[in-house]
């Protein structure tokens, strides 16, 4: 076995350094870019239910010669109870539950590499430099103590006329320069805002209580939803753009004029639909030179059925009386902008909604929500939250939840846009 390091899933930003590597090293080993997109996206997704705020959890990666030639594993490693597998079975060509080591639990998938020999020295030396590679925490940590070393050493400096003068023309130049990014993202911002769906839109609904909710958590977020009516059938659209900023924002945008347009045309097949959509995120996102994608999920509702395709967080389906049932849309598509042709990947889960059913819609920032003590919101207890008040209006459980989730954070940095929509049969 050679050892190519290992990543601790510590925080937020490591997660999001795991799919980006892991594509590399893949796009290295294998040279499919398919295939390599799958188990970055996959492995992701699983280090994502494996953190868990203070219990502990890492991948380690390997390659070794076996039966089946030439292998590269990644080890889940996780202080938590139970380990899941569901998620990668369908992505690995084996998956093996490893016994114990100390406190962790492990599960080791394993894909076969299409030869006989293990990479070259230097090849390996590469792939552990990809895997080692300091994530956006780390460098902004270093660059704070650059910071404070180049601040210190300014002002010392700044003890001469001849400086003061220099550091006052930058300082003038500088806030030219943040009121000019402040009033873009401001006017991004606006913009968002604007093309949200209006209360009167969502009123003119008959059959359906509709109430929504979106905050980012910077000057532009992240996330999307639309609601959209025409000739009988009402589209929704929730997606979650990775990261926040201007690019996030912009590629949001995108996604919204581009699910309108589609839906415009009538374009009801939700294969074609996703599809087509993907081509044109990805295709602008190429020319963005950007790494940015996002997850989509598309709703069509009409007489009461509704179809749900795309990747996203669950979709949760309560029913009168307060039963719920939670759709897992991990098998409905592929995150939308990381390659150009998802087609393979989509599919679509059907149901019926009888008076006093609904359909709750969110984001991540929901259920990750985190208290001072790191613990996160979570699925349980939104779905709790939905049963216990799903005899109130759509605007009532909207408000409740997000008032419950808000009181959950209490005076913590909001880290994450919050999006929330509740959708009801009348």
């Amino acid at each position: 076995m050679i050892s190519l390091g290992n990543i601790f899933l510590d925080n937020q930003d490591s997660i999001t350094e795991v799919r980006k590597k892991i594509l590399s090293v893949l796009k290295i080993l294998t040279g499919d870019r398919i295939l390599a997109t799958r188990i970055a996206s996959v492995t992701s997704q699983m280090g994502r239910s494996l953190y868990h705020g203070p219990l502990k959890s890492q991948l380690v990666f390997g390659l070794f010669r076996g039966s089946g030639g030439v292998g590269f594993s990644i080890t889940f490693m996780t202080q938590k109870k139970l380990l899941k597998t569901d998620l990668t079975q369908a992505f690995f060509d084996e998956i093996c539950s490893l016994s114990p080591k100390g406190d962790w639990n492990r599960v080791q998938g394993i894909i076969w590499l299409d030869t006989i020999e293990l990479p070259s020295p230097s090849v390996v030396e590469k792939i552990r430099n990809i895997l080692k590679g300091k994530n956006r925490q780390q460098l902004m940590a270093e660059l704070e103590q650059n910071n404070q070393k180049l601040s210190k050493s300014l002002h010392e400096l700044q003890k001469t006329t001849l400086l003061k003068d220099k550091m006052s023309s930058l300082n003038v130049k500088l806030k030219q320069e943040n009121l000019r990014m402040g009033a873009q993202l401001e006017l991004l911002r606006e913009m968002q805002q604007l093309i949200l769906p209006k209360l009167d839109e969502l009123a003119s609904i008959e059959d359906l209580d509709i109430a929504g909710f979106m905050e980012p958590a910077d000057e532009v977020g992240g996330d999307y939803y639309d609601v959209l009516y025409t000739d009988g059938v009402v589209t929704i659209a929730i997606g979650d753009v990775t990261g926040h900023g201007l690019e996030s924002g912009i590629l949001m945008v995108m996604t919204q004029a581009a699910v309108r347009t589609l839906q415009g045309i009538k374009e009801n097949d939700p294969i074609r639909f996703l599809n087509t959509l993907n081509q044109v995120i990805y295709d602008n996102i190429q020319r963005m030179e950007s790494e940015k994608n996002l997850t989509l999920a598309i709703l069509n509702y009409r007489d009461r059925k509704v179809s749900v395709s795309g990747q996203h967080e669950e979709t949760i389906l309560f029913r009168k009386g307060g039963e719920i049932e939670r759709v897992d849309t991990m098998h409905l598509g592929f995150p939308v902008g990381l390659c150009d042709d998802i087609a393979e990947f989509i599919d679509h889960y059907f149901f019926e909604l009888d008076v006093g059913d609904g359909i709750v819609l969110y984001t991540d920032g929901v259920v990750e929500a985190m208290d001072f003590n790191k613990k996160q919101y979570g699925i349980e207890r939104l779905c709790e939250m939905i049963s216990h008040y799903s005899d109130r209006s759509a605007e009532e459980i909207q408000k409740v939840i997000i008032q419950d989730v808000y009181q959950h954070i209490g005076e913590q940095k909001v880290l994450d846009d919050i999006t929330l929509l509740v959708l009801k049969q009348n």
